[in-house]
């Protein structure tokens, strides 16, 4: 096995998922999707399917970001390679702007576990995740909650004022 040549097959098929995020076309790599495929979310969300996974990507697509955009850049760490099965792993710096213009950037930790048949590498397991305390949209959740808290509690403050 060319290991050298292994990597640049999987660097190909980094480059085309990058692509396929930014362009919101993620079924532009169900050619490289084993049969077996399944994927968990950095929503914790488990996808047992390519076509599930890619009918709730454009659902979110649509939910959250809209017109926006979202990119991925993956930075990998050295892969494994055990005969026709390879494991990838590494970081991705992302960055998501929102129906509202709002950009988050975040980054997130991943694995994708690869098996090679005739047609080459195919995605047949993958997880990401994120970490929930510094995840700028969970902030900006949080922010907003505890804002309209805080106007709330002013205004039942005053209304129980004025009543005493």
């Amino acid at each position: 096995m060319d290991i050298e040549n292994e990597r640049e097959q999987l660097r190909e098929l980094q480059r085309k998922f990058e692509s396929a995020v930014l362009k919101n076309e993620i079924e532009q790599m169900k050619d490289n999707i084993h049969p077996d495929f399944s994927y968990v979310s950095f929503m914790d969300r488990s996808f047992s399917n390519f076509d599930s996974f890619s009918k709730r990507w454009k659902q979110t697509h649509s939910e959250m970001i809209g017109p926006g955009k979202f990119e991925v850049n993956l930075n990998p760490e050295p892969t494994f390679f055990y005969d026709d099965i390879a494991v990838a792993h590494g970081n991705s710096d992302n960055l998501l702007v929102d129906k509202k213009g709002r950009n988050f950037n975040f980054t997130s930790n991943w694995t994708v576990i690869f098996k090679k048949d005739d047609e080459g590498w195919k995605v047949i397991r993958a997880h990401n995740s994120t970490d929930p305390f510094s995840n700028p949209m969970l902030q900006k959740i949080f922010q907003i909650k505890t804002l309209i808290f805080c106007l709330l509690s002013l205004a039942v403050g005053i209304a129980l004022g004025l009543l005493l």
